[in-house]
């Protein structure tokens, strides 16, 4: 499918569903004739918003499975790793989420870097896979694996202790918004942790966006300012 037609599709999808008045077959209506060609990525987005926002019963359920899983069975990334949560805890879920990692899919590489850097799954904890499955991710853009990147940086763990790398990395998750990278360079900045010098400046810049995010408003309201 062309990139274009495929978000102009989501997007129109995006407006039906926001109308909680609106039935499943309007969406279905939207992604069918692509379908009925064979478009595999057709089949990933329709099974995957059915997943996201419906439930018409067992046999619907049953085939939006089976379109997910024609999709993943062509190589598609984001249908391997949607796939993988049909399944519960163990082997064939880990296997289905390293297919989609290795297939390209971001989500599924920051999950690899997150469960190899952490050990919290079946699989081996091992740090240094951890930060490569990160890496893979953030050069990519994905801003949540870019903060984790720059933070293991930081650390020193799974890669040698870099702090310029580390902010480097947090500086570019921050700008596309992450709120845990905002938060850590403004504690960097303010206290001087992992070697970096203290920099009142800096540090009232970032406190002040820090401050506009959600998660300051979310803590504040828990545990009052910070």
């Amino acid at each position: 499918m062309e990139p274009q037609i495929a978000k102009q599709l989501i997007d129109e999808t995006k407006l039906l569903v926001e109308d909680e008045a609106t039935e499943w077959s309007a969406v279905e209506a939207l992604w069918q004739p692509y379908i009925a060609q064979g478009d595999i990525d057709a089949q990933f987005h329709l099974a995957d918003f059915y997943f996201d926002y419906f439930d018409e019963g067992p046999e619907k359920e049953m085939e939006m499975k089976r379109l997910l899983r024609r999709a993943a069975d062509h190589g598609h990334a984001d249908a391997t790793y949607r796939l993988r949560q049909q399944y519960p805890e163990g082997p064939e879920r880990d296997a289905l989420l390293l297919k989609a990692g290795e297939l390209g899919s971001l989500e599924a590489q920051r999950d690899l870097g997150a469960l190899y850097a952490t050990g919290d799954w079946a699989g081996p904890h091992d740090a240094l896979r951890g930060a490569e499955w990160y890496r893979r991710a953030a050069e990519r853009g994905h801003a949540e694996a870019q903060y984790s990147l720059g933070f293991m940086y930081l650390r020193g763990e799974g890669v040698q202790a870099d702090p310029g790398n580390g902010l480097e990395w947090l500086r570019r998750s921050a700008g596309q918004g992450d709120e845990s990278a905002i938060r850590l360079l403004a504690d960097v900045y303010r206290d001087g942790h992992f070697g970096i010098p203290a920099d009142a400046t800096e540090a009232q810049s970032w406190q002040e966006r820090y401050k506009k995010t959600e998660l300051y408003q979310l803590r504040k309201q828990r545990w009052g300012a910070e």
